[in-house]
């Protein structure tokens, strides 16, 4: 059975880290934090290390009891944002189409915008207000061209980029019930997914400059944390705090939708559940997932999940003449110690790293042989 190989370890966040984000050329890696402050790491020799040689022959080990960690000699941090927010920074992502620009969303309830334009540094060249309270998300559109977030104020908001830091609020949707943990963008359509603690997934289309509600996707029976399409778009995967990952494709959209969708849903896509992990599989909630490139045409890569009973696993999803198969391959026990994983993170362009994080403040990236 393949099994996750830690490659290095990422040290100098004072609290939890939340969230991780490569840029478009999988070389450099943002990371968030409790201590309202951003970092950016890179390897010291990129070809070098993703080349694998940098791997122990040897397992690396988590050591959770050892006070003196250090970052691995193979990486480094390259910049740090201090005092990003007057509260935790909740999550973080680079601008997609050149990585040189960053969002951050934060319980402070503003999305800062960061760039590199005039200086080798990241300053802060907008502020983007409007949630009631703590921001929990914050995603790019793949053009760059549109950003959203969404908030504990069971909003999400959709932001056009103007050019030259400057952002206008296009839509504010608020059909979700409770707070929205979670915004993903469709990789290859202008389709926005939120998730939500009202145990749904919405899913948002244009028309004519006009944001609505397109579908709702039920089935969990508890919190969907986070979710992430396959890199084709053909399938959403989510995951729950009742301990599901349930696999969406979807399919023609059912007229009749359904009669707490709210004011501003119009039955336009409609999403069926194509495979689901069981509850027995992983035992807390699954606070992460992210789906990989595929290997190759006769499979849809990998998934990955993060965890609330600290344990990162690798699943296989295959499809085949019965339906859409999703196997486990490997589980990383105790990945962060005795602390949740809050976020995972396949790399985008060098197939088998994966980058993770978790309340013990610590970022890891491993490696699994595709």
């Amino acid at each position: 059975m393949p099994q996750l190989k830690l490659a290095a370890e990422l040290v100098g966040h004072e609290g939890r880290v939340w969230q991780v984000s490569w840029d478009a050329t999988g070389t450099r890696l943002a990371t968030c934090s409790g201590d309202k402050s951003a970092r950016i790491w890179a390897p010291i020799s990129p070809e070098h290390f993703y080349s694998g040689e940098t791997i122990s022959t040897e397992d690396m080990q988590v050591d959770s009891d050892n006070d003196d960690r250090k970052t691995s000699p193979s990486w480094q941090c390259i910049e740090i944002i201090d005092n990003a927010h007057k509260r935790t920074v909740r999550s973080i992502a680079f601008e997609p189409t050149q990585s040189k620009a960053l969002a951050t969303a934060s319980f402070d309830g503003t999305t800062a915008i960061w760039d590199t334009a005039d200086s080798s540094t990241h300053e802060c060249i907008a502020t983007l207000e409007g949630h009631e309270n703590e921001a929990k998300s914050v995603a790019w559109s793949p053009s760059g061209q549109l950003l959203a977030t969404c908030g504990r104020d069971k909003s999400v908001w959709i932001w056009e980029s103007n050019g030259e830091g400057d952002f206008d609020c296009i839509s504010v949707l608020m059909e979700h019930t409770q707070d929205v943990k979670m915004v993903l963008w469709h990789p290859k359509e202008d389709l926005l997914a939120s998730f939500s603690y009202d145990n749904t997934i919405r899913v948002w289309k244009e028309d004519d400059d006009d944001w609505f509600s397109a579908a709702t996707i039920s089935g969990h029976t508890s919190t969907v944390w986070a979710g992430d399409f396959s890199a084709n778009g053909k399938y959403l995967a989510s995951v729950s705090d009742d301990r599901t990952v349930r696999v969406w494709a979807q399919r023609a959209a059912n007229e009749e939708g359904s009669a707490n969708a709210g004011f501003y849903y119009r039955p336009d896509l409609s999403y069926e559940c194509m495979a689901m992990v069981p509850d027995s599989v992983h035992t807390r909630a699954i606070y992460s997932v992210s789906w990989s490139e595929p290997s190759s045409e006769s499979d849809c890569g990998r998934l990955a999940t993060g965890c609330g009973d600290n344990t990162v696993r690798v699943f296989k999803v295959t499809e085949g003449t019965n339906g859409l198969d999703v196997a486990l391959e490997c589980a990383q026990e105790h990945a962060h110690g005795l602390s949740d994983i809050n976020c995972v993170k396949w790399n985008p362009k060098h197939k088998g790293w994966l980058a993770t994080c978790g309340d013990d403040g610590v970022v890891r990236i491993w490696y699994m042989e595709p």
